[in-house]
């Protein structure tokens, strides 16, 4: 590489040459090179993982770029949506409202987003032609009073301890 015409003794100083890009911006650039060899490669900047979503086979250079895959249902309406995904799986749940209180009386065990439309069981006496009738009541629990006539006033001489309504 460093022969010189003039030169008459060797001075034990030859450097061969070494082929290679001698360009330091290119791709391929070869710090030992010293001759180039016309074979330069621009460097190609994107995402070289090819499990990345925006894998670039062009590239030859990472700018860390590269997305990773999050797979889960993208659809916003569904009930599993999942924000953070950027690949569908196919496994969207739709969303179906009903009650989803199990103690509640209208109970859908097929739904799954509570639309609040629960009605919970309230005990008591449903029988309206009863004493202790009660008008909020929506499970009959066996409670009811008949209505029992007589004198309530415990202070009259025909008081009727049994008696729940008066007969005046």
């Amino acid at each position: 590489f460093n022969y010189s015409a003039l030169a008459n003794t060797d001075n034990g100083v030859c450097i061969a040459f070494v082929y290679g890009c001698i360009d330091s911006t290119m791709f391929n650039y070869d710090p030992l090179a010293n001759t180039d060899n016309n074979n330069c490669v621009p460097v190609i900047l994107g995402c070289t993982d090819p499990s990345a979503l925006n894998y670039n086979a062009s590239a030859n250079t990472d700018d860390f770029s590269c997305i990773s895959p999050i797979y889960g249902c993208m659809d916003s309406t569904a009930f599993n949506y999942n924000s953070l995904a950027n690949v569908d799986n196919g496994a969207c749940i739709p969303v179906i409202l009903g009650c989803t209180d199990p103690t509640a009386l209208n109970y859908c065990d097929s739904c799954n987003t509570d639309d609040f439309s629960c009605i919970l069981p309230i005990y008591g006496c449903t029988d309206s032609t009863m004493f202790n009738y009660n008008s909020l009541a929506n499970i009959d629990n066996s409670s009811c009073v008949p209505y029992i006539y007589g004198c309530t006033d415990p202070s009259m001489l025909n008081y009727d301890p049994s008696a729940n309504t008066e007969d005046f």
